[in-house]
Order: C-alpha cells, then sequence, then structure tokens
C-alpha cells in the first residue's frame, strides 16, 4: 500500500484489457505516480524543518517530469501504479501522485512533445496510450484558459491540433436560413450542437441560401444503413461542438465553415491562431467550384432538406445553445 492508494483492481484489469470500457473507468478513479524531478532549492532548509511546520521554499520552486525517451526518440511521460512498480521498472526517482483527471488536466497545458504516456513501464504488465487520447478520454474543462501555441511543434497543443485537421474530409448540410441567423456565426466562434447533425458527402450546386460546410475526421458513415436514398449520410453526435472557421459569400450564397472539434478537447481551440487558413481556402475552393456542377438531386430532395432544416448551434428562433448546456 501506498498511503491508502491500492490499484489492485486496475493492474488485474492491465493483465487482461477484454473490457475497455471497464479499464477506462477504472483508470479515471485511479491515482498514480508521476516520477518528477525536483527543482535544487524546492527542500532548501527543510533540514531545520521541526515536526508540525509548515516548509516553504525560500525561492521559487518547481519541477520536471521524469519523462523516458524510447527506441525512435519519442518521450513518453512514465506513470505508475505504486512505488513497487516504480522499484519494478528500475525507475529511482521522486515522484507526485495524482488523480489521472489532473495528470491530464496537467498534461494539455505542456509545451513540450510526449507523445504518449506509459503505465508501468519497464515492468511485466503495462499499458501506453497516445497523449493526444489520454487528454480526450480524461482531462476535464478547466477554469483558466490554455496558453496554446499551435506553431510549436512540441507542444501538446500543436499535436492536438494535428490530430483534429488530420485525415479530415468535408461534408455539406444544405438549408435555407435567415440571414439574421446567419450573421450569429462569427469566425472563431465555438458552437455546440444539442441534436445530432446530418450531413453528405455529395457536394454538388445548391438549391438552399446556405450551406454549412463541414470538416471533420470522426463523424459518423451510416450510409450503409440508407435504403435506396443514396444520401451519402453521416451523422455528427449530439452534443458535438464546432469551431466557425469562415462565413464566405459568392454568388448570393453563403458557405458556414465549422470544424469539428473532437470531443473534451475544444478548450484548445478558443484562440484564433487554430484557425488553418489552408483549409479556409480549400472549402472555399470547393464551394465556388460547386456552382459548376449539376444540382445532384438525392440531397435536394424534399426529404433530406427536412433533416437538414434545422440550424446548427442554435434554436430554431435563432438562439444559440450555450457551450455548457
Amino acid at each position: 500500500m501506498d498511503n491508502g492508494i491500492d490499484n489492485t483492481k486496475l493492474e488485474k484489469m492491465m493483465e487482461n484489457q477484454e473490457n475497455q470500457d471497464e479499464f477506462i473507468e477504472e483508470l479515471r478513479k485511479s491515482q498514480l505516480f508521476l516520477p518528477v524531478i525536483f527543482s535544487e532549492n524546492m527542500f532548501e532548509g527543510i533540514e531545520n524543518a521541526k515536526e508540525g511546520d509548515v516548509f516553504q521554499p525560500k525561492g521559487p520552486a518547481g519541477y520536471d517530469i521524469n519523462f523516458l525517451t524510447d527506441n525512435n526518440g519519442n518521450r513518453a511521460i512514465p506513470l505508475f501504479t505504486s512505488s513497487a512498480k516504480m522499484e519494478e521498472g528500475g525507475l529511482k526517482s521522486s515522484a507526485m501522485v495524482m488523480y489521472v483527471p489532473d495528470l491530464a488536466n496537467m498534461f494539455k497545458r505542456s509545451k513540450n512533445n510526449y507523445k504518449y504516456i506509459s503505465i508501468n513501464p519497464m515492468c511485466e504488465i503495462g499499458a501506453d496510450m497516445p497523449i493526444v487520447p489520454f487528454i480526450k478520454l480524461f482531462s476535464t474543462p478547466d477554469g483558466e484558459p490554455i496558453d496554446v501555441d499551435v506553431k510549436n511543434p512540441e507542444s501538446v497543443a500543436y499535436m492536438v491540433c494535428q490530430a483534429t485537421y488530420e485525415n479530415t474530409g468535408l461534408f455539406v448540410h444544405d438549408i435555407n436560413l435567415p440571414e439574421e441567423f446567419a450573421q450569429k456565426y462569427e469566425i472563431g466562434a465555438l458552437i455546440k450542437e444539442r441534436g445530432f447533425v446530418d450531413m453528405t458527402n455529395k457536394i454538388g450546386q445548391m438549391t438552399t441560401s446556405h450551406r454549412y460546410a463541414i470538416i471533420s475526421n470522426h463523424v459518423g458513415n451510416l450510409s450503409q444503413f440508407e435504403h435506396g436514398t443514396n444520401w451519402g449520410l453521416h451523422t455528427a453526435a449530439s452534443g458535438s461542438k464546432f469551431k466557425v472557421l469562415d462565413v464566405f459569400t459568392f454568388k448570393e450564397k453563403t458557405q458556414i465553415l465549422l470544424l469539428h472539434l473532437i470531443d473534451n478537447l475544444e478548450d484548445f481551440f478558443v484562440d484564433n491562431d487554430t484557425i488553418d487558413e489552408e483549409c479556409v481556402a480549400w472549402a472555399r475552393n470547393i464551394f465556388v467550384e460547386s456552382f459548376e456542377k449539376e444540382v445532384i438531386e438525392e440531397v435536394n430532395s424534399e426529404e433530406w432538406l427536412e433533416r437538414c432544416s434545422f440550424p446548427i448551434g442554435m434554436d430554431n428562433e435563432g438562439n444559440l445553445w450555450n457551450l455548457d448546456d
């Protein structure tokens, strides 16, 4: 035991990870040991302290994560389920004991390019997880904004933005939108949609006044479940959050460009530096080219346009949903 910390159940689940959901929930509740290197002055003067004294470092004190580097040069954050596991792994280090959500919140503020977390590394039984999914699964909303530097390839923020923009597709959701509604989409704003969002990857000429163009790498492809409708149906889950990247009008029709954010990582996208201008130019070009294409009847049918008749991120009166609702 380590001061009442008992990760026995988690360790047993690591031996046989058949039920990933149970493993994730157990990990979420756990306290883990984070090896750290404290600054030299951290404990200066503690030798003169008496039992019951409140010890305070004499100057600014801090610590660095005692990270590992794998054979490919990737940095890994080691985490241990107990001090005994640290000994088994051969890592002699000071350690901080923290709940997993607190660790995830700490890591998402890191300016270092940690690639993954490694639980019980160099032990007989362990588990690894890339840093972005770890933060996505376990971090909680912060009260303070994150200092995001997406231009720094050494930062976690850079990796989160890369993960959001990589391997994306462009999908559309055409609608006749009142102009006073459209004006509420401010470039750089984050919005949340309470319901499911239907969209299609079939992009042709518009018959409506507005088009939501959605950049995403994690919408559900439901086209295989269609029965003769041939919509190319894709759907974003209820509660999805988006960032408004662009509002562009051409030939009296308007495209509202949205980036589909990865759940629980929206804190990284508050800053407008996270708008990828190349993606904006790409989406604008597709929009302009669509005016030279034929109308695709399947996604301009009465039934399809009815499915797309609600505005994204707001109610039917044009009031934007609260991000925290």
